[in-house]
């Protein structure tokens, strides 16, 4: 008799198809991998938007693991039009962490990676860095949060896989230093293993 079983997808993957964002469910899936690895230290989102990552890294934390994300939620112009509404999408952030649950380990820190990481006191074990896709706005918060990490962690970087966005120059840049060793590619998200200075 054939096998008649259908398997499900998990709750928390229909919470992120909910909400809207540019992560792939496949690159919600590998978060959700690397995140239920983490060993030691909290995991670090910088750049969150409505959520949509943050449900994937907060559904995959082990027990006690914190998942802090950080978004200034302020208006951004990009090229001289409004690419985000900025409060509206805090708004948006609050209802998707309050639909999925997440809220029970996820805190938002409404402010920008470069302002708050200088006074960090946690050791992170995952790093996500979705913020400013810019050469300039990678590299300022890879400096800002390298100091952090504790080493093994993983540091995952989105919009990676092409050569006209910060990512990836500054990855190519940590490979050749030493610095990190490339883990995975999976989609536009690409994953290293820090190593050390």
């Amino acid at each position: 008799m054939p096998d008649t079983q259908t398997t499900e997808a998990p709750a928390w993957l229909g919470h992120v198809q909910d909400t809207d964002g540019w992560l792939s469910l496949d690159e919600a899936r590998w978060l959700h991998t690397l995140a239920s690895r983490v060993e030691a230290g909290c995991i670090v989102e910088v750049g969150t938007y409505r959520g949509r990552s943050a449900i994937a890294l907060s559904a995959g934390a082990p027990l006690g693991v914190p998942v802090f994300t950080i978004d200034p939620h302020a208006e951004m112009w990009v090229e001289g039009k409004l690419a985000y509404a900025g409060p509206e999408d805090r708004a948006a952030f609050f209802q998707a962490m309050s639909r999925s649950g997440a809220w029970r380990n996820v805190s938002l820190l409404n402010t920008t990676s470069t302002v708050i990481a200088p006074g960090w006191s946690e050791p992170i074990g995952l790093l996500w860095i979705d913020g400013d896709h810019s050469e300039r706005g990678v590299r300022a918060d890879w400096n800002a949060w390298k100091p952090h990490l504790i080493p093994g962690a993983t540091v995952v970087f989105d919009d990676a896989h092409d050569p006209k966005v910060g990512p990836y120059h500054l990855i190519a840049e940590l490979i050749e230093s030493g610095q990190v060793v490339h883990l995975k590619n999976v989609g536009k998200v690409r994953s290293v293993t820090y190593i050390a200075d």
